[in-house]
């Protein structure tokens, strides 16, 4: 396991309980025109760079006519800008309420965006694929105790990426990308481990340093 510089740990010893207390409230967020709605419990894209990251890779691609699956939506920010630039979005969470906060912004945007919840890919069927799907994924290696602890908790066995990566192939499109957010703190080498068993090819596309933490967004296809 990676050790981590002291700088760092300290910095996330302030960061995560002023960021709880700060998404205990519901918040307002204004992105390419488009008004946004948090609710408390909900991971807000804004504070963190990974989310941030995914956003601006978006941004980048032709999406025309494409079928653009944000997973672990959150409030559903991605799917719902995918849809502006010309995509047909969907969104998608395990949990009641991030699928409730995106299916909000969805309405208040007048943006057709399908909201799935589904456990990964279990609750979707096995014809539904895409072009493209975004995902900042849990990477902390404990089981989830609450809704809360799903955006950060990916199971001791990392059971989140041997879930995602073997039912991957189902569910992208021929030439598709699934594109993914992860942390230097993270581990990396296991989840490239369970992507290389499951014969995904992959390849980091960029990399990006704020604070004490190095970020980086991985592409991935079964091509």
């Amino acid at each position: 396991m990676m050790k981590k510089e002291p700088i760092r740990v300290v910095l996330e010893s302030l960061t995560h309980p002023v960021y709880k207390l700060y998404s205990s409230s519901k918040r307002s967020w204004e992105y390419h025109g488009m008004d946004l709605v948090v609710l408390p419990g909900i991971f807000h894209p804004g504070w963190f760079v990974t989310s941030v990251m995914l956003l601006e890779q978006l941004e980048g691609l032709d999406l025309s006519g494409k079928r653009i699956l944000e997973m672990g939506c959150g409030a559903g920010v991605l799917a719902c800008r995918a849809v502006q630039l010309g995509a047909q979005g969907f969104a998608s969470d395990i949990t009641s309420l991030a699928c409730e906060n995106a299916a909000q912004n969805t309405f208040r945007n007048e943006l057709d965006v399908e909201v799935i919840q589904s456990d990964i890919f279990d609750q979707m069927s096995e014809n539904q694929q895409f072009d493209y799907i975004f995902v900042n994924p849990p990477f902390k290696p404990d089981y989830p105790e609450s809704q809360d602890d799903f955006a950060f908790c990916c199971g001791e066995g990392y059971e989140y990426y041997i879930a995602l990566f073997g039912s991957l192939k189902k569910h992208l499109t021929p030439n598709g990308t699934l594109v993914m957010a992860l942390a230097k703190s993270c581990e990396i080498d296991r989840i490239l481990e369970i992507a290389d068993f499951e014969k995904i090819s992959y390849e980091r596309i960029l990399t990006k340093r704020k604070w004490s933490e190095t970020n980086y967004l991985y592409s991935f296809s079964c091509r």
